[in-house]
């Protein structure tokens, strides 16, 4: 049994680009086991507004649903037409970075202490939280 080997590189939005033997020949390959690869945004470090702006950005390249785009970037919007919320100025919202996935994490913990088990509200959490931890660390954390 022959398996060939096809080389795969990084694209957004589930799609994958293949490079056939062919199309590979005479070029220098470097192995992929070493790193995943770059990501444009650390959602473990960033601030409301840069959330924003990345969310816009992955539901432009088709990773996030227009429903997942929209609550990533909803406080934002509400803080910056109001010019604060909860707590949070605008000024805080520009410049104060905080750790996205774990406080997706807490939010979710809070949403399943406030709604049934099998309610959409956890669902559509538990999916977004996922997203976001293998567009950040390049694996199924959940698995």
């Amino acid at each position: 049994m022959h398996i060939q080997n096809t080389a795969h590189t990084y694209a957004p939005a589930g799609q994958s680009t293949l490079t056939t033997p062919a199309q590979n020949t005479g070029q220098v390959t470097q192995s992929t086991s070493t790193s995943s690869p770059e990501r444009a945004f650390d959602f473990t470090n960033m601030t409301l507004k840069e959330q924003s702006e990345a969310a816009n950005t992955l539901y432009q390249s088709g990773y996030l649903t227009m429903g997942e785009m929209a609550f990533l970037t909803g406080r934002y919007g509400l803080i910056k037409h109001d010019g604060q919320l909860g707590g949070t100025s605008l000024n805080d919202a520009n410049t104060k970075p905080f750790n996205v996935i774990e406080q997706m994490r807490e939010d979710l913990a809070y949403v399943k202490s406030q709604y049934p088990a099998n309610s959409d509200v956890i669902n559509n959490h538990e999916v977004l939280l996922k997203k976001i931890e293998h567009y950040q660390y390049g694996i199924n954390t959940h698995a």
